[in-house]
Formats: C-alpha cells, structure tokens, sequence
C-alpha cells in the first residue's frame, strides 16, 4: 500500500491522475493522518522543484535512464477509459509521471524509516527543511501550523511536538502561520533571540551572514528574548510593528557599556510601527511570502542581497557611490535582467552579466 500510496501523489502531481485515483488518495490521506503532513511537504517541495537543476545533475541521472527506456516504449500503459494521444506531449508526461514517482518511493522509503526509528528509539525524529538559493518552500507542521521558507534558509524540527512545548530551529527567512494551542507554546529559536508565541502570523529574518534580525508580526502577540541578555526584560510585539536585533551591538548594551568604557546608548533591539492599513502582500518585510520583492528605501546593496537569493545569482558593485543608492519597487515576475533593466529608470548604473555573475558598473 506504501508503494500505492506513492504512484498516486505521483500521479496526482504529475497532472494524470484519474477521479478515481483522487478518490482513493483522498481517502487514504483521511484515514492516515500522519501521512497527510509528509504529503503536504513533498508536494510543496514538488511544485518549487525546478526542471533542471545543474546541483542535482548527477542525482538525476537515473531518472533519465529511466525515463530513456521509456521512451522506447511504443507507449505508456492505458487504463481503461482512458484515451492513448501519441507524441512528445504524452512522453513528457510520463517522463514526469516516472520521476515522480521514483522520488517519491525513495522519499517514502526514507520517511518510513524514519518512522521505524522514532518507534525503536522512543524519540521523534528530527526533520530538517531547506530552500537553496533561488527557490522558497512551504510545508506543514506536526501541529497544523504552516511555515513559508524563503531562499537560503533552514527549519530544523522534531517529527513529532511533545505535550508541552514546540520548537523550531530556523536560520534564514520564515513566515509562520500558528495555530493557536494554549497548552503548547511555540517557539521560534534563531542565533541571538527566542521567539515565543501560542497562535500567531508574523515574519522572521535571521541570515547568518546579515547584522540584523528582524521580527515581524501581523496579526496575535509574540514574546521576545534576547539570548546574549537571558535576565533582561523580554519584548512584547503587538500587530504590525516590527523588532530589529543588531548582533553587533548585542554585547556592548548586554554589558552596558560601549568603546573605551563609554555608556552604550544605542541598544541592540529596536521597534517600529508598520502602516496598519497596507496589505501583507505590500509590506517588504512579507511581500515574499507572495512570491514579490517589494523594496521601500533600500541601499541598492541591501536589495541586491535580496535578488541573489531571489534569482540564485552573485551581485557585485565596482562603484560603492552606486552601491547606496536608495531605492523604491517591487518585482513580481520579472527576470534578473528585467528587473536591473527597470532599477535603470530610477538609478544611472550599468552593468554586465556572465553566467550568475553581475557587475554593476557606474553610469
């Protein structure tokens, strides 16, 4: 049935599925509830996954041997009521149908070993999700609450929330969407802060390579603690307003004092209001959430960090005049090149492009 279990979500992705087949998927998801949250991830992941991908070519090339064989076939099988269309178009479906379905078995076999090992240990397993440059994810938690991952992030978790607490583990860029369990907070753990809430929509920004970390809420209450400070007040967030951790700055106001013994007056959390009546979708803080880039007085270096995990490519400036421009947009659908062809209305710059790499030239 496991095996079953995985020719129907490929079929279903696949675009092939029957009424039937539907039928019988829907089924077992309503009597496997556990399967339901593995279904969700994989096809979050399915959808995100890019046609071709130069990382994975090696790892691919099974598929292809398969998917060659199959192309020999005079045709795939038909099942009854079904019309047989010959041509490329019925191929690339089933090429499609194959890698699918080869992916998933290898992933169900994985889960149910996983599975096998959480009933052997007595321990959840850990569950690690990651969104590579140039693609984002969403996924289901144990407890129903969803997560949006954006480019260059990770979500470590256990399988399985216990009684009293859930945690997660996030380095990168987050949305979560909470569901409320008085019971059980919900923690969101980064490098320098905590972020405890019970149910709850906010946005969270903690790349490792970046100074700040922000925390935005959208709607419900989130409780902040600064780790490099654990005795100090915790910061209470209230719908839409926005914290900023600077990691620099966190030791000096931990210890209360600045360069050569002078006082630190600059602390290392800061709040700012949001516009209360813009959408979600117009917020740059969460804007990517719904697949755009909305930048509102951004350097040009601040955005460009956004488009290379945005566009998977490596941006530099041969101008640091360039590089601090202040700029205001948004890209929705727009190539790389498309969008630095629209920046040029709004800032004098050129630039040139070689393979993933930019330069962006003065004008």
């Amino acid at each position: 049935m496991n095996d079953r279990f995985a020719q129907l979500i490929a079929r279903k992705l696949s675009g092939e599925a029957s009424t039937a087949e539907l039928d019988e998927l829907h089924s077992w998801l309503a009597a496997n509830p556990e399967a339901q949250y593995f279904y969700e991830v994989f096809s979050n992941f399915w959808n995100s996954r890019p046609e071709t991908d130069a990382n994975t070519a090696e790892d691919d090339d099974h598929f292809r041997q398969i998917i060659a064989l199959a192309e020999q076939e005079e045709g795939p099988a038909i099942e009854p009521g079904e019309e047989y269309i010959p041509g490329r178009g019925r191929l690339v479906t089933l090429r499609r149908v194959l890698a699918a379905a080869m992916f998933i078995g290898l992933a169900v076999c994985t889960y149910l070993f996983f599975i096998g090992r959480s009933d052997v240990s007595g321990q959840a397993p850990v569950n690690e999700v990651v969104a590579r440059t140039g693609a984002r994810s969403h996924l289901l938690l144990p407890d129903g609450s969803k997560v949006w991952l954006n480019s260059e992030s990770k979500l470590v978790y256990q399988g399985s929330f216990n009684d009293t607490i859930r945690e997660v583990h996030l380095e990168g860029e987050a949305f979560f969407d909470v569901v409320k369990d008085a019971k059980r907070p919900f923690i969101v753990h980064t490098s320098d802060i905590d972020i405890r809430v019970l149910g709850t929509a906010f946005n969270v920004k903690s790349y490792p390579r970046e100074t700040l970390i922000e925390a935005t809420l959208i709607r419900g209450m989130i409780e902040v603690t600064n780790k490099n400070a654990p005795k100090a007040p915790k910061v209470i967030l209230r719908p839409h307003e926005k914290l900023v951790f600077n990691k620099e700055k966190a030791p000096a106001a931990e210890e209360g004092k600045g360069v050569k013994g002078k006082p630190e007056h600059i602390p290392a959390i800061s709040i700012t209001a949001l516009p209360k009546n813009m959408a979600d979708s117009s917020l740059k803080e969460t804007s990517w959430v719904y697949n755009k880039i909305n930048f509102d007085g951004d350097t040009f270096r601040e955005l460009a960090q956004k488009m290379e995990r945005w566009y998977n490519v490596h941006i530099r400036f041969s101008n640091d005049k360039v590089a601090d421009f202040r700029l205001h947009g948004s890209f929705a659908n727009e190539t790389v090149e498309e969008a630095l062809q629209a920046l040029q209305y709004i800032a004098p710059f050129r630039y040139k492009i070689s393979g993933n790499e930019i330069e962006i030239l003065k004008q």
